[in-house]
This record gives structure tokens, C-alpha cells and sequence, in this order.
């Protein structure tokens, strides 16, 4: 049993390194398209999501060298292993992303003062088109990794917000484009900084989510309230079955592992074959987490040792 679940961790270390290493190779792509319009057209919201896609790219790898190092497991030096990474390399991923949002506002509130900018041009509306297209396309392909990698969501989370970022970049173009030539063509200059300010604004969701669910990991605090149903009812179950009415539980999640730790206040007459016949059927009812679970038991007939 133990192997076939070493098999499965493996492959989903190896969907999880490739959907990584999908994300990496179209980032670097759409970074390059982005950066090289950005500087030729004058447009600072091409340029801006050129230079957020290529500080994605570098935590991404970031994240895959994370994939490797925790799926070799536990060591001497690290006997828990190293699913801490897990939610530190998010955090300092949403950090440098709300970073980035900060920067490229601040500079855009400056290009209003000063007048604005030109009116997009002809690159400019073929970068909004790709910057749709190919994150909507990722998004759609991480989208089934992401449900069992935190790593892998993470990406899917700042392509989905990509594409949103793109459609409302084409949307923009072609209300300037339409305001050009006509009395409201003042308001054109303002559309280029405008969009970098309501796009800041749109990225600042995701990666301030990132990093409040690494805090609350780092700190072990609760997981999310689908995990703790799913542990108390397995708990309800057993203290119904074995009657065992005096119970203590603690939980949190870090990386990919769900701690479960559990005091029972038995009677004298308790016996090891009784806790393990518990520890069976707890196992039994959490093996379908998409978790590494490590769960503890602890029996006792001295209340004040729970306490």
C-alpha cells in the first residue's frame, strides 16, 4: 500500500513540474512580446504586464525547484520533510507581486499628472489579443493540476487573472480608438495609465490571498473549512462507534501535509488493539484527502494529561 501511494505522490510531483514547466515556457514567451511592444508602442500597461508575466517566471521556477526538494521527502537533517517551502514560496511570490502592482501604480498616477500618454497603436491592439488568448489557454490547461497542487493553483490563479487583465486591455484600446477624432479625444491620452491603475487594483486580490493563506500556514493556524468538516466527521463517527465520548482534536495544513492530532480519555480497561481497530478506521475515513495526512493518536485514562 505504501508503494502504490509513493507512485501516485510521484506522478503527481511529475504533472505538477510540467504544468510548471508549461507556465514558464508561454510566460517567457508573452514576458518578451510584452516588454519589446511596451518599448516600441510607448504603452505602459503593455509593458507592465510584460514585466509582471517575467517576475512570474522566475518564481516559477522558483516553484518547481520547491516541487523538487519536497518530493524527496523526509531527511535526517529535515525528519518532517520540507512542505513548509510549499506555502513560504507562495507568500514571497504574492509579496513581490503586490510589489510589482505598487510600483507600476505609482508610476502611472505620474503619467496623469504629467498628461498622459499616446493613444495605443496597431501592436498594442495584437498584444491585447494574445495576452487574452494565451493566458485563457493555460489557465485551462493548469486548471486540473491545480486542484491537487497549491504550487500549480497558485499559477493558475495569476494566468486567470492575466486574461482578465487582457480583456479589459482590449476593451480599453478599443474605446480609445474610438475616442480618437471625436470631442473626447482628450480622454484617450488617460486610457494607457488608467488601465495600469484598474489593473494594479485587479492583481491585488490574488496575491494578497497568497500571502494571508501562508501566514496562517507558517503560524499553523486552521486549515480551510472544508478540511475541518471533513476531520470532524470522521471523529464523530469513531467516538459514536467506539464510544468514546471524551475528545480533543487539533488540525492545521502545511504545503501538502494535514496534521490531525487527537486526544481520548479512555477507560482504565482500554486496550492497544482498541486504538489501532480507532486508528483504522480514522485512516480509513481521511485516505481520500488530497493530503499527505499525518495523523496522532493519543489514548489516555488521566483526564488531566489532555488539559
Amino acid at each position: 500500500m505504501s508503494t502504490s501511494m509513493d507512485q501516485a505522490q510521484s506522478k503527481e510531483f511529475r504533472q505538477e513540474r510540467r504544468a510548471l514547466s508549461l507556465s514558464i515556457t508561454m510566460g517567457m514567451a508573452l514576458a518578451v512580446v510584452g516588454i519589446s511592444i511596451g518599448i516600441v508602442g510607448g504603452s505602459q500597461i503593455v509593458l507592465f504586464d510584460g514585466f509582471y508575466t517575467f517576475l512570474g517566471i522566475g518564481l516559477t521556477w522558483m516553484a518547481m525547484r520547491v516541487s523538487h526538494l519536497v518530493e524527496e521527502g523526509p531527511t535526517i537533517r529535515y525528519p518532517y520533510g520540507r512542505e513548509a517551502l510549499v506555502p513560504l514560496i507562495i507568500g514571497i511570490e504574492g509579496v513581490a507581486l503586490l510589489a510589482t502592482c505598487t510600483y507600476a501604480s505609482f508610476n502611472a498616477v505620474l503619467s496623469i499628472i504629467r498628461g498622459g500618454t499616446a493613444p495605443p497603436d496597431g501592436w498594442s491592439f495584437s498584444y491585447a489579443v494574445i495576452s487574452l488568448a494565451i493566458p485563457s489557454f493555460i489557465w485551462w490547461r493548469l486548471r486540473r493540476v491545480a486542484r491537487r497542487s497549491e504550487l500549480v493553483r497558485a499559477e493558475a490563479t495569476q494566468w486567470l487573472a492575466g486574461a482578465g487583465l487582457g480583456l479589459a486591455i482590449l476593451v480599453a484600446f478599443i474605446a480609445a480608438s474610438l475616442m480618437t477624432g471625436t470631442s473626447w479625444a482628450f480622454a484617450a491620452k488617460y486610457v494607457d495609465p488608467s488601465l495600469v491603475i484598474g489593473a494594479c487594483f485587479l492583481f491585488v486580490i490574488p496575491p494578497a490571498g497568497m500571502v494571508r493563506t501562508t501566514f496562517i500556514e507558517l503560524i499553523e493556524g486552521v486549515p480551510d473549512p472544508q478540511l475541518q468538516e471533513t476531520a470532524k466527521l470522521a471523529l464523530d463517527h469513531v467516538a459514536f462507534q467506539f464510544g468514546l465520548t471524551d475528545r480533543h482534536m487539533r488540525m492545521t495544513k502545511i504545503g501538502r501535509k494535514f496534521y490531525v492530532e487527537i486526544d481520548f480519555v479512555v477507560d482504565p480497561s482500554w486496550t492497544v488493539a482498541q486504538s489501532d481497530q480507532v486508528r483504522q478506521v480514522l485512516f480509513r475515513m481521511l485516505k481520500s484527502i488530497p493530503h499527505d495526512l499525518w495523523l496522532t493518536l493519543e489514548f489516555t485514562a488521566d483526564r488531566a494529561l489532555v488539559d
